[in-house]
């Protein structure tokens, strides 16, 4: 029996391994558990390594061309030998020539189409979402943000069909991380977004009043908050062959940072400071940029971006977990959760006054 059915618009939806695509990809696992029909709109990645879980049968993929710029580095990225594409035993290696010629225009592209480059996509998953909107008769549509796309979609599908529109708003849209030139277009366009849907999903209670403050917003019982979570034993079965040393303590990171608000920099005095051969470190992610800061301290491997699956599986062997605390105080990391999922120790570097992942 079909309780609801659901349309979700998701740029990011596995096989892409990211965040806010993992999180929809166990979000629709559960709510098809619980007996909801639901139907996911997003682009169509062929160049990216098949996922390994099949779908739900109660969950329907609709894929789209993502657009000519994203097609195009697809077609190319398959000659290519990328980081991204070794297994957890290789070391981390700066980014390739064609890396960065696809990272430079990605950035100029990301400045010229608003909110950036993925919103290329926008006419044609809207000529599928017109498709599907006459189709079926959904009872309500979820934006995942991010990208803005997803929004802009949203915004469409809801003035021209009247639908139930909810917004799962992983990030604020108006961030640190937004450019200077661009902060008074993405406040505008969070007002809109925030007004116009009838719920807002947050991952964390933290954001809500930041919100509510910022737009002068009336209603915050429109807000509801699901935070993110780690998988079921479904899909905690991927195995690795990247075994850690033993005979010492080993400390893992599996994740990225961020020099203005997530930097490793007390961990490495710390680690200098130490000056012991009993601890091994490693570092798992796109973290190139900062192998300086850890040379000369012993025992430190960097290793490049791996599967999401593969990496639960390196937690689960690790002897203590570190996480890095953002300097903002209205975010959670959904690695904190993947964490709790490994039942190992924690070691959490707070570095912002009011850190809720402390």
């Amino acid at each position: 029996m079909i309780l609801l059915r659901i349309l979700v618009i998701a740029y990011e939806f596995p096989p892409i391994i990211a965040a806010q695509s993992l999180r929809w990809f166990y979000l629709t696992e559960e709510l098809a558990r619980l007996g909801v029909e639901v139907h996911v709109l997003c682009p169509e990645f062929s160049a990216l390594e098949a996922f390994p879980f099949a779908f739900n049968n109660k969950v329907t993929v609709h894929r789209t061309w993502p657009g000519p710029y994203v097609a195009l580095s697809q077609s190319l990225a398959k000659k290519i030998d990328r980081s991204s594409s070794k297994s957890a035993t290789d070391v981390i290696q700066g980014p390739s020539l064609p890396q960065k010629i696809y990272q430079s225009i990605r950035k100029i592209l990301d400045n010229i189409l608003f909110p950036d480059l993925r919103t290329e996509w926008y006419f044609f998953a809207k000529k599928c979402l017109r498709s599907l909107l006459n189709s079926y008769q959904f009872d309500a549509l979820i934006s995942s943000y991010e990208p803005g796309v997803d929004l802009l979609l949203g915004l469409w599908a809801q003035k021209k069909y009247g639908v139930k529109w909810i917004v799962d708003l992983g990030d604020p849209i108006l961030a640190p991380y937004t450019p200077g030139w661009r902060r008074k277009i993405d406040s505008w366009f969070e007002k809109r977004v925030l007004e116009r849907a009838e719920r807002i999903v947050l991952t964390t209670d933290q954001i809500r009043p930041l919100l509510c403050k910022r737009h002068h917003l009336t209603n915050p019982s429109k807000f509801a908050c699901i935070p993110q979570g780690f998988p079921h034993h479904r899909f905690s079965t991927v195995r690795t062959d990247f075994a850690l040393p033993r005979g010492v303590m080993n400390i893992v990171f599996t994740g990225t940072f961020y020099r203005d608000f997530r930097s490793p920099t007390n961990f490495a005095l710390a680690l200098r400071a130490l000056k012991t051969n009993k601890i091994m470190t490693t570092l798992i992610g796109d973290n190139f940029q900062f192998i300086s800061m850890f040379e000369g301290i012993n025992n430190i491997k960097f290793i490049g971006k791996i599967s999401h699956f593969e990496c639960l599986a390196i937690q689960n062997k690790a002897d203590l977990l570190l996480n890095i605390g953002n300097i903002q105080d209205y975010q959670v990391p959904g690695k904190i959760y993947e964490y709790i999922g490994a039942r190992k120790p924690v070691l959490h570097i707070k570095t912002g006054m009011h850190d809720p992942g402390a």
